[in-house]
């Protein structure tokens, strides 16, 4: 899945331990007096005691736990999602400090743009190598530019009006647009801006990015063990000393390796935390938190999120095709129940479908809680309540009379999904529908929405940019990441003037601004539910937590700065 505008950094802790070793000077040795016995010679063993010890260097072996894997390949140019992982592999030519602004990455000295807005020139680090010992430059920028380009996944249009990508030298490479595109400086800091090396790439071929041998990136980290959906295993890349200027940090990263481990119950990963098997828990459960805060053996962090469910309507099934049924469950749902019961009153009710923080999504206006409305709209749809309490269609199009509002109900199987699914399934049973839920691995959640499979379904996203609108909703990406089905022109033409006809992010935030209202009055194919803002428990041997908004562990430079002092 994917990661705004307004942010809030939540702590900024580096510690750096030194250690220093001396050795003591051994004393002179006197020669014995004339007819003397000379003194014996003190066995090795003896000599070696006498001698200080030097101080053990203990290695620093980070383990982390997370609901589920969300990628399956770490190429970048066809993976259709990223997680904390793929950011530890990879260094990209920008990043994002904890103010929330766009910095020189690791990978760049500095960048500016031209006047015109149409030219962005980047001047590199010198000295960089892939973890394959092949050297950073700028052909090996344009390379991986033009690969995701080119490529059949889904983010090829990050870099759609590049229309030239000029070498300077090994050192210095001038994009240039069609039009003046702010959206190129946030696109470079996302994970697929981040940078793969050319070399291995062609060695490896279709694949790259499958196994720990066929993957080289220039960061931090050094993939050694991955097994899918259980676990990967990084060790601490020794040549590293490029990070991003903002973090102030020099030479290798602070921990020697990090272990993601892949655990959907959350109770399982509670009970890892609490006894040291693990030390940092991403996705940590909100039913807990009160626990943690109150407990000095750990940490609480809590960070802006750009994470959002949703209930996915896809418009060409037939139970929800009439829009009248899809609004109808979007006035359904009391999201403020959702936020007390499930998330301890914290994050957002969200009817809208970016990000609050997002300037695109300042103004839009969605569908609240009204169960009058709701029945209003499904008696529009053609569907009236039956004796059972379930809704029986009358008079709906595609839907033979008779026939019950009964359908799938498609969840993930971690279990925060899970709990969403059951709070929903309550919510549409009270107007008369029933969902019956069906648990996903995410492998095969994305397979189902891809072939058309699922009637309705809780989604969740994370994505800290507008134009992730483009990416669910326009025809290009049908059936996937479209799998709403949604084919409309205008709506295609809306959002491509604000992504390439926008000589300012002010003016693309207006543009977008029309077509996300736009897809709520006149499509609707999501009901949007909650902005989950992001919840970490920690151990308190945790150090250098580096909150970067909107991001989170998204971000190389979280990577680099994290310590663990035990």
């Amino acid at each position: 899945m994917k990661t705004g505008k307004l942010f809030l950094v939540v702590s900024l802790i580096l510690t750096f331990v030194l250690a220093f070793s001396a050795c003591a000077q051994a004393p002179a040795v006197e020669e014995p007096a004339a007819g003397e016995p000379a003194a014996e010679e003190p066995a090795a063993e003896e000599a070696a005691a006498e001698e200080p010890a030097a101080e053990e260097v203990v290695e620093k072996h980070l383990v982390l736990s997370a609901q589920s894997e969300y990628a399956e390949t770490f190429d970048i140019s066809i993976m259709p999602t990223a997680y904390e992982a793929t950011h530890m592999l990879y260094d990209s030519l920008v990043s994002v400090d904890p103010d929330g602004e766009y910095q020189p990455g690791a990978l760049a000295e500095s960048f500016e743009v031209s006047a015109d807005g149409t030219v962005t020139t980047f001047y590199l680090k010198e000295g960089i190598t892939f973890h394959d010992g092949s050297a950073f430059t700028a052909e090996v920028v344009k390379w991986n530019i033009e690969l995701v380009q080119n490529s059949a996944g889904c983010c090829a249009y990050l870099f759609t009006p590049v229309i030239d990508i000029n070498v300077i030298d090994d050192y210095t490479i001038a994009l240039t647009t069609d039009g003046p595109f702010p959206g190129l400086i946030f696109n470079l800091s996302s994970a697929w801006g981040l940078m793969m090396s050319q070399a291995k790439y062609e060695e490896c071929g279709e694949a790259y990015g499958l196994s720990p041998e066929c993957i080289s990136g220039t960061g931090p980290f050094m993939l050694t063990e991955w097994v899918l959906n259980d676990h990967v295993v990084l060790v601490k890349n020794p040549d590293y000393n490029w990070a991003a200027s903002w973090t102030g940090h020099t030479g290798p990263a602070n921990v020697d390796s990090i272990t993601f481990k892949f655990i959907a119950e959350d109770a399982t990963r509670l009970v890892d935390l609490e006894v040291g098997d693990t030390h940092f828990m991403f996705d940590a459960p909100w039913r807990d938190l009160t626990t943690f805060q109150d407990d000095p053996a750990f940490q609480v962090v809590q960070v802006p999120r750009a994470t959002l469910y949703y209930i996915l309507m896809p418009i060409d099934q037939p139970m929800v095709a009439d829009i009248n049924t899809r609004r109808a469950i979007g006035y359904s749902i009391d999201r403020d129940l959702i936020q007390e019961a499930l998330f301890m009153g914290l994050g957002a009710a969200k009817t809208t479908y970016l990000a609050s923080e997002i300037t695109a999504d300042k103004g839009v206006v969605g569908l609240d809680y009204d169960p009058a409305k709701a029945a209003e709209m499904f008696a529009a749809a053609g569907w009236v309540m039956g004796d059972d309490g379930v809704l029986v269609a009358e008079s709906v199009e595609g839907v033979d009379a008779g026939t019950r509002f009964e359908v799938s109900f498609s969840t993930y199987q971690h279990d925060e999904g899970q709990r969403m699914a059951e709070a929903l399934q309550k919510m549409l049973a009270d107007v008369g529908i029933v969902g019956n839920i069906e648990v996903m691995d995410d492998a095969t959640y994305i397979d189902a929405v891809t072939a058309g499979e699922v009637e309705l379904g809780v989604r969740v996203y994370t994505w800290d940019n507008a134009d992730i609108l483009p990416w669910f909703f326009h025809s290009q990406y049908l059936p996937y990441p479209n799998y709403t089905n949604v084919n409309d022109p205008w709506l295609d033409e809306c959002m491509d003037n604000a992504d390439y006809d926008s000589e300012s992010w002010a003016i693309r935030d207006e543009k977008y601004v029309i077509c996300q209202q736009y897809i709520i009055d006149e499509l609707y194919p999501w009901a949007p539910i909650f902005q989950v803002p992001g919840l970490m428990f920690a151990r308190d041997t945790v150090e250098g937590i580096v909150s970067i908004p909107l991001r989170a562990g998204m971000s190389t430079e979280f990577w680099v700065i994290i310590d663990l002092v035990e």
